[in-house]
């Protein structure tokens, strides 16, 4: 159980930061945040310079166990991330500076897709950072009882890591893991019933 004065760091090292190892295998996982609007969700999933939330903390400790793996087994790794933003059911690319909607689509071999999405291949905390303030300043915003920049969208930042095995003379095996980092819209029924103290 968190405290009112837990860090995000905090919040990470007792919540995702145990589901790395398996991504790095080739598994799937989803780490989101939720609650009313206001409560801090878009913080502890993005937070700042000074300190980093869920999302930044993820990427750093990935790349420090991927740089493990190579000096230790030889493994590759590459590591994109794309970040979206759901709105009405509509899918936008919150890294791309075209303002439309993209189509999620059944890729026989990968599963579901979002057609045309920016993906972004990087090895840089400091990137991702910039990355995700840049795409957080897009989301759809409106004001609510309860908080004048509420975001009214879903965000998700999707890290891909692709895990290449190769022992001399044979073909590489190839793991591929996923994991979505969702910093869910606000409720603002749950702030306004909150507010009027029913529980």
């Amino acid at each position: 159980m968190f405290q009112p004065g837990d860090d995000n760091n905090t919040v990470y090292q007792n919540t995702t930061r145990y589901l790395l190892a398996g991504v790095l295998e080739g598994y799937n996982a989803t780490v989101f945040a939720y609650g009313n609007t206001g409560a801090g969700k878009t913080h502890t999933m993005i937070g700042s310079v000074e300190e980093p939330g869920i999302m930044v903390l993820t990427l750093q400790d990935l790349f420090k166990l991927s740089e493990q793996h190579v000096h230790k087994h030889g493994t590759k790794f590459r590591v994109t991330v794309s970040f979206i933003e759901v709105y009405n059911e509509n899918i936008r690319d919150l890294l791309s500076e075209v303002d439309e909607f993209l189509d999620l689509r059944e890729d026989p071999i990968k599963g579901p897709v979002i057609s045309g999405v920016t993906e972004v291949e990087t090895n840089s905390s400091a990137e991702i950072m910039d990355l995700l303030h840049h795409g957080n300043r897009n989301r759809t915003q409106q004001a609510t009882a309860a908080n004048a920049v509420s975001s009214r969208s879903h965000a998700v930042l999707q890290v891909v890591v692709e895990n290449r095995q190769k022992a001399e003379g044979t073909i590489a095996k190839i793991k591929i893991g996923k994991l979505s980092l969702v910093d869910l819209a606000g409720s603002e029924r749950a702030a306004a019933t909150k507010n009027k103290g029913i529980r």
